[in-house]
């Protein structure tokens, strides 16, 4: 039974929109989790609005406030880090270079040759001496000499160019800790922050902070349901 105003499980019984379903937050589908744990947590208090429709605005305006500040920290949540890690370098090189050459071959073949060739042909008709050595008594005789020489040359050029490039690349990744393992530990343990908590106590101004379970406390017929019949 509420006091001054009206519970908030009052309120779900006849709508579902309480101002939380379109304010900002880093991921839609944690949104359904998060107003839950909030409807939960007020369920039974009593708001701290003169109406219904004061306390819904009031909800969105608190939300949409809030909600960018938290959203960064949620997705800071979702960093993978190593508690155990105090440093961690990486260093990167890249060179490149470019070589050109050029090289010219020449050169000259020079070739000679020749030959030198003599003969000498006599004929004798039978029965007649024999030829001798100074060619006598030769009917007919013939003699030939020959000289040839050839002479050739030839001239070569060759040139030739050529281009070199070439990059490299160098990666070189060192990491580890230094100091105490068990002081890294506790310092880690208290960056351990309950974000919906959190969310959840920045709406605490939005409610009168009086639980209402339902109960007749009393069967007075006051304003407040603690005094007695016809009050003090």
């Amino acid at each position: 039974m509420a006091t001054f105003t009206i519970a908030l499980k009052s309120i779900l019984t006849s709508t579902t929109d309480i101002g939380l379903n379109d304010y900002p937050i880093f991921d839609e589908a944690y949104r359904a989790g998060l107003n839950k744990k909030i409807t939960d947590h007020y369920f039974n208090q009593e708001i701290g609005q003169e109406t219904v429709d004061m306390f819904i605005f009031a909800m969105k305006r608190k939300m949409n406030e809030i909600m960018p500040f938290y959203n960064q920290m949620y997705k800071s949540q979702l960093l993978e880090i190593d508690p155990l890690l105090t440093f961690r370098s990486t260093s990167h090189a890249t060179g490149s270079g470019t070589g050109e050459g050029t090289s010219t071959n020449t050169g000259t073949a020079t070739n000679t040759s020749g030959s030198d060739s003599a003969s000498t042909a006599l004929n004798s008709n039978y029965p007649q001496t024999a030829i001798t050595e100074t060619e006598q008594y030769a009917d007919t005789g013939a003699s030939s000499t020959s000289n040839s020489t050839a002479t050739g040359s030839a001239d070569t050029v060759d040139n030739s160019a050529n281009t070199n490039a070439q990059t490299n690349t160098s990666q070189t990744d060192a990491s580890g800790f230094s100091g105490s393992m068990s002081q890294m530990l506790l310092q880690y343990r208290e960056t351990f922050v309950n974000l919906d908590l959190a969310v959840i106590g920045e709406l605490s101004t939005l409610f009168m902070l009086l639980w209402d379970n339902g109960d007749q406390f009393s069967q007075g017929s006051g304003f407040y349901p603690y005094f007695t019949r016809g009050g003090f």
